[in-house]
């Protein structure tokens, strides 16, 4: 097959254009955005169980101090009764002694409430301690996601500008170069990892970076500038400068 030397030059432009849209293609899908965005989504899942099961055990702990102040209100209210009947005076030698007993009992039971009273309010602040810093690490995690979108968009938008301008240079290029060569070039393309020519540099395939034996280059030297070459190894088409 022969195709002019100026259909060869034009092929290995082409080449390039295609290399460089295969690798903007490979990059706008390989953003490091996509990835960290991944794994932010995965520590918001796994906050928001977090967040679930902290409010949960600050409910459980909330209702544990509304009862224990309950508690203490009651004995309290039975404390100022008592109190109450014994400094009224009317009360009979034993019930007054009765009710200094049970006021003492009831005074012992309200300082072990309120010391229950104490740790369970303890135990709510730091429930609600936790479920802050698990909120802030959230709206610290939201925000981080915003601004990883925002570059990502800024990204893909600049990738896809760079794409469209290789894509348009293609269309105008293309039509220029021997459809015959065109159609052979897209063949080996497609079984050659995207890369279908390549330049003949010195005595080696700048495709598949492997030297060609003495034999084959007195041969190809041999041959008019219009033959078009085939690397024995890749064989990708051959472009000699």
């Amino acid at each position: 097959m022969k195709a002019s030397v100026s259909d060869q030059n034009n092929l290995i432009e082409l080449q390039r254009i295609d290399s460089a849209i295969m690798q903007a293609t490979h990059k706008l899908k390989t953003l490091p955005e996509r990835e960290q965005l991944t794994a932010i989504h995965t520590r918001l899942a796994a906050s928001a169980e977090l967040l679930a099961t902290a409010e949960a055990d600050l409910a459980d702990v909330t209702i544990d101090l509304r009862r224990s102040e309950v508690d203490v209100e009651s004995v309290a209210d039975r404390m100022a009764k008592d109190e109450a009947r014994l400094s009224g005076g009317s009360a009979s030698p034993k019930e007054l002694e009765q009710l200094q007993h049970e006021i003492a009992t009831l005074e012992k039971r309200k300082a072990e409430l309120e010391d229950g009273e104490l740790e369970i309010m303890m135990l709510v602040d730091a429930a609600k301690e936790k479920v802050a810093t698990i909120k802030s690490d959230e709206e610290g995690l939201k925000k981080l996601e915003l601004e990883l979108n925002i570059r990502l968009e800024n990204s893909v938008t600049e990738i896809d500008r760079e794409i469209a301008l290789k894509k348009s240079e293609r269309t105008l290029l293309a039509p220029k170069i021997d459809t015959a060569l065109v159609d052979l070039y897209e063949k080996v393309k497609s079984n050659g990892g995207g890369v279908g020519a390549a330049l003949l540099i010195g005595n080696t395939c700048d495709g598949c970076r492997l030297a060609i034996n003495a034999v084959e280059m007195e041969r190809i030297k041999s041959l008019d500038s219009e033959e078009v070459l085939r690397c024995e190894e890749c064989r990708r088409i051959l472009v000699r400068i």
